[in-house]
């Protein structure tokens, strides 16, 4: 962490306790004993994450994007290159896919660019928090800062997606509904149901380097018991575990709303997003509790 970062940290902290005189201490004592105490310690650190969080969120997306030649298309680039890959497949007859009216090249990239998105959102609470990890020592400041950082960067490389799918549905003809600018609901709900997943797995990540490196051996399997690059309908043996797959919702009603109205899906899109803003919540308080101990293990 660069000692401007630091800085940056300390003044958001600051305006936040300006003008008083408290201070943050850490006790043995759990703060379930004191849920009003904690309930209120949460809304106030709630309130002041905004400044910090635009800062990190400037300070992030300059360095990653500084010293490349294309830029801002490396957002999009990984999701493109997959999508030509499984076209690729399709066209010598390797893998077959019916998708109607539908160019595989339009379907397939919908579903790598929502994906991905998923991916993105996952990774970034484990991934922000052990870039930021000496200012969780060094600096009293609201830490879901952090969290809203990463989302708000997996939020700007999603747009830049959707600026190239909505170029490459325009070149190859595809026939947009009019109901297209719903897609973004789905998308809200892969956006929290991935960073719910990242929030809760992160305490244990950040002691642990097991979490990150056996998410990274369930999600490539995972693709392929979502509707990413074919239909459910057509998935075979497949299918029949892919409809207890809580994603093939999101990604069946994003197409569904893309190219063809409103679908038997629905439903349970709804239920899949009620759970995850249940767990969104019950995630948050986990992460508060053991954020002493995850404190204390990292200054060991």
């Amino acid at each position: 962490m660069s000692e401007t970062a630091v800085t940056e940290a300390k003044g958001a902290a600051g305006e936040r306790t300006a003008g008083s005189a408290m201070t943050r201490v850490y006790t043995p004592d759990s703060p379930v004993r004191r849920p009003r105490a904690f309930l209120r310690t949460i809304v106030t650190d709630a309130r002041a994450v905004r400044t910090l969080a635009w800062r990190l969120f400037v300070r992030d997306i300059a360095a990653q994007y500084r010293q490349t030649a294309i830029g801002y298309l490396w957002a999009a680039l990984p999701a493109v290159v997959s999508a030509l890959v499984w076209v690729v497949l399709q066209r010598v007859g390797v893998l077959s896919v019916k998708t109607g009216s539908v160019p595989y090249i339009a379907y397939v990239l919908v579903g790598t660019m929502f994906w991905q998105l998923f991916l993105d959102a996952l990774n970034a609470p484990l991934t922000q928090l052990n870039m930021n990890r000496s200012m969780l020592n060094r600096v009293s400041f609201p830490t879901e800062a952090i969290f809203v950082s990463g989302a708000a960067q997996v939020v700007f490389s999603f747009a830049i997606k959707l600026v190239v799918l909505a170029v490459v549905l325009a070149a190859s003809g595809a026939p947009v509904k009019w109901t297209a600018p719903a897609a973004l609901l789905p998308a809200f709900a892969l956006l929290l149901l991935g960073t719910t997943i990242g929030i809760v797995l992160t305490p244990v990540g950040m002691l642990f380097q097991d979490v990150q490196q056996g998410m990274n051996a369930i999600v490539g399997p995972l693709m392929f018991l979502t509707p990413v690059i074919y239909s459910v309908d057509q998935a075979g043996v497949l299918g029949r575990y892919m409809r207890f797959n809580p994603l093939t919702p999101v990604f069946q009603v994003t197409r569904e709303l893309l190219f063809g109205g409103v679908g038997p899906y629905v439903t349970e899109l709804g239920i899949v997003a009620g759970v995850t803003v249940v767990l969104a919540f019950a995630g948050w308080f986990v992460y508060r509790l053991s954020l002493p101990i995850v404190i204390e293990r990292i200054e060991a």
